[in-house]
């Protein structure tokens, strides 16, 4: 095995389907048995990554994990352990997360240029997407591009296209949390109606008690300013990106989720019917987060085992995935792990208002899915993220500030411990290898 991070490291690469696509298990296997390794790290990435960005984000955090280990509060329960790591590497395709500026400023010409821009975009988006979905999915994207140039004239074609590319997405798990049923059901010719003002993400929390205070506009730029997503482009063009990123956004979440069931619970299993005394540690980042949480849902499933401890960092999944009821009636799509008390030491989740990326995502499904714009964003919205608000409607759960390096952690047992990192601690989505960050996960290690 090579080292990465001052750690041994093994990739683990999965096809979207979650089947392993080398013989690594089997190295991992030789590798664990041969050096007593007594913990092991298994990360996953987002759905932002690709294989180089994914590896230098493992690096990263791996590096300023090794430095927490022999810190005086902490070598006592960690220096004397022997550990490895495994980053799993799945496919995943990006999206654009908007502008940092009201786009209304624009002069009528630049706005025209943007225009055309947008179209063409679109169909480099598209030819992107081609590439990711399935061989049995490529005539639909091929049917979307050639619906592109008739959009702005028909509801009818506007319909069609928006059906071609929702059907990429449609085939996974319902899971009544994260909207897609909701816009799922809408002529495309609405949604596109309802996307022709910009969505307005705030950045700042305003209130006491988390959420946010009504938002009428605001400024653009600077520190604490709005998200302005969309909206400045007044025609269908200005707003297929803002639907094809809603296509990505949900094939992406589903895949994931299908990696983390099928792959990574498999390869755990195994790992602990071989190494019983092997310490397991899931850490997923983003989407990654959310196939870790797939993971441990499938770890529940006859016979359960238990992973050691779960880090989910600004995880890109509802957040009431975790609840018993989100106000609707709908069971959080993994209560399984609360329930089943599956992992078996500390489970941490950090949250950040400024994840403007989790925010955008689920803004976007917020709009289209008829919620009230007023809680864009905030605690309240009914397709409001983990990542950006911690869990909500879950009693198994608490919350405390992300703290700098050396704070105490005592984490509770068999519920969620929310570390809110909103104010500078986590910056933005891609902000979860810095030394808070990683400390609050070594900690988690160490109480196992």
């Amino acid at each position: 095995m090579e080292t990465l991070g001052g750690f041994p490291f093994i990739a683990l690469e999965y096809d979207k389907s979650g089947v392993l696509r080398s013989a690594a298990l089997d190295t991992l296997h030789a590798h664990l048995q041969s050096t007593g390794t007594t913990d092991l790290l298994m990360i996953a990435h987002g759905f932002r990554n690709n294989a180089v960005e994914a590896r230098r984000l493992y690096e990263q955090f791996l590096q300023n994990f090794s430095a927490h280990i022999t810190r005086s509060e902490l070598a006592p329960a960690l220096d004397s352990r022997r550990y490895a790591a495994a980053g799993i590497f799945w496919p995943s395709k990006a999206f654009s997360e908007g502008s940092g500026k009201s786009d209304d400023d624009g002069e009528a010409q630049q706005l025209e240029e943007r225009e055309a821009a947008a179209l063409d975009d679109a169909r480099v988006e598209l030819m992107e997407l081609r590439d990711v979905v399935s061989d049995d999915q490529r005539g639909t994207v091929d049917r979307a591009l050639g619906l592109l140039e008739q959009l702005e004239s028909s509801t009818a074609k506007q319909d069609q296209f928006v059906s071609l590319l929702l059907s990429l997405a449609d085939s996974a798990d319902a899971d009544p949390t994260e909207g897609f049923d909701q816009v799922a059901a809408q002529r495309g010719s609405e949604l596109f109606a309802k996307l022709k003002s910009p969505i307005i993400l705030p950045t700042v929390r305003r209130d006491g008690d988390g959420g946010v205070m009504a938002v009428d506009g605001g400024t653009s730029g600077g520190a604490g300013a709005p998200l302005f997503i969309g909206g400045a482009l007044k025609s269908i063009a200005g707003r297929v990106g803002q639907v094809l990123n809603l296509t990505t956004w949900y094939m992406m979440k589903n895949r994931s989720g299908t990696v983390g069931a099928n792959g990574v619970a498999a390869a755990v299993r195994d790992l602990k019917a071989r190494h019983p005394s092997l310490r397991i540690h899931l850490i997923g980042h983003s989407l990654g987060g959310r196939c870790m949480a797939a993971c441990a849902k499938a770890l529940c499933a006859d016979p359960a085992v238990q992973p050691d401890s779960l880090s989910l960092l600004e995880a890109a999944f509802s957040h009431y995935g975790l609840s018993h009821d989100n106000g609707h009636g709908d069971r959080g799509f993994f209560r399984d792990v609360i329930e089943q008390q599956i992992v078996k030491g500390p489970f941490i989740s950090t949250f950040s208002y400024q994840d403007t990326v989790v925010g955008t995502a689920y803004a976007i499904s917020s709009r289209l899915g008829g919620d009230n714009a007023k809680a864009v964003g905030d605690k309240d919205d009914q397709y409001g993220g983990i990542g950006r608000n911690g869990t909500q409607h879950t009693d198994e759960a608490t919350t405390q500030p992300l703290g700098s390096v050396g704070t105490p952690y005592v984490y509770a047992p068999r519920v969620v411990n929310n570390l809110d990192g909103s104010g500078g601690r986590i910056k933005d989505h891609g902000d979860v290898t810095n030394a808070e960050v990683t400390y609050a996960v070594a900690c988690a290690v160490a109480a196992t």
